[in-house]
């Protein structure tokens, strides 16, 4: 009996709920375990129906996991962090991740890209100031490209991960984030300007098992267009007053956030940075481990838990941040922090897919 042969298409309509055949071709892409095909035809790659079936029956319900990094207050480690977690999950734990660098600061594009390439991409409008600017010139013809934009294999780790995508950013993005607000206010926007990032991301978003976003320390329109399609979010903080001081506002922000778009964003929790054994921090640990810092306030909320695993202090961490380093290993860019890392990266993933009772 012969076999029945689908091609792309086919695959799309088998698929429950049925997808884009932009859909199938990522998952072709995110997918190690993507059926090859037993053909390519003229018109295009054939799959076995039954293969199919079974790999679709397998990988029912699985979408990307989009975890924001954010914190009010900058210089808390939250960069080092977030390119952390996204170069483990895709090197050590194999998965696809994208990295979504929205902070104007641009210190993440640069620790995983060198910044000759990031000027040149800049220049070129390669990078997320452009996707904004368009919004801001809607006579004219766009110039972003969000497959030209995205950099394959980024890292000093191993000259490049496989699995490890960028999306970059630009200190143009210090101009053009300020005026955003205005545009929406005049009515010249098409579309919601908080939600110009998840519209252009839907056509690759399905490719990755992660997309990690390095917001920037306020929660501004940029931040919300991050939030706006995020599934998590981390809260990275050095454990002292000043630090921990606007996590509340975070957390409430967010929640109200959550509530408009009526989309639920879960708190993963907090992860101490910069810890260093003195009493102080010693202390401030000991209060977010206990779930204590929203004590005294008038509100339903629940403090984040605190991850078991933290960052402490180190000039090696601090040097592993510089793409030009020639660091080439994970111990060599992070230290004795990198069996931290490790760690918090494996809680992350724990409490993104807790076991089912």
């Amino acid at each position: 009996m012969q076999q029945k042969l689908v091609g792309v298409s086919e695959i799309a309509e088998m698929a429950d709920p049925p997808v884009t055949k932009q859909a199938v071709a990522n998952w072709r892409v995110r997918y190690d375990d993507f059926p090859r095909p037993v053909e390519t035809l003229q018109s295009g790659p054939v799959w076995e129906a039954d293969v199919i079936k079974t790999w679709l029956d397998a990988k029912a319900g699985h979408s990307s996991i989009v975890i924001s990094f954010i914190n009010l207050k900058g210089g808390v480690a939250k960069t080092t962090t977030s390119v952390a977690v996204a170069e483990i999950l895709a090197k050590e734990f194999r998965k696809h991740v994208l990295f979504i660098d929205l902070d104007p600061q641009t210190n993440a594009t640069i620790n995983l890209i060198s910044e000759q390439e990031w000027q040149k991409r800049d220049a070129d409008g390669r990078t997320l100031a452009q996707l904004f600017r368009d919004k801001l010139r809607p006579e004219l013809p766009p110039v972003f490209d969000i497959e030209k934009a995205i950099i394959r294999a980024v890292s000093t780790i191993d000259g490049g991960i496989s699995r490890l995508e960028l999306l970059p950013s630009s200190i143009q993005f210090i101009e053009i984030q300020e005026k955003l607000p205005f545009v929406a206010l005049q009515g010249n926007y098409d579309n919601n300007p908080q939600d110009v990032l998840r519209r252009a991301l839907q056509p690759v978003i399905d490719r990755y098992d992660f997309v990690i976003i390095d917001c920037p320390p306020s929660l501004g329109i940029v931040t919300k267009n991050g939030l706006r399609f995020s599934t998590h979010y981390v809260i990275p903080t050095i454990p002292d007053i000043v630090s921990t001081w606007g996590i509340f506002q975070i957390v409430s922000s967010i929640s109200a956030f959550s509530e408009d778009i009526n989309r639920i964003i879960k708190p993963l929790g907090i992860v101490a940075t910069k810890f260093q054994e003195n009493d102080l921090h010693r202390r401030v640990k000991r209060e977010l481990e206990e779930g204590r810092l929203f004590d005294g306030k008038k509100t339903d909320l629940k403090q984040p838990l605190l991850f078991h695993n933290y960052v402490k202090q180190g000039v090696t961490t601090a040097r592993g941040a510089d793409s030009d380093s020639k660091l080439r290993t994970f111990r060599q860019k992070y230290g004795s922090n990198y069996e931290e890392l490790f760690g918090l990266t494996k809680e992350i993933l724990e409490r993104c897919n807790p076991p089912k009772s």
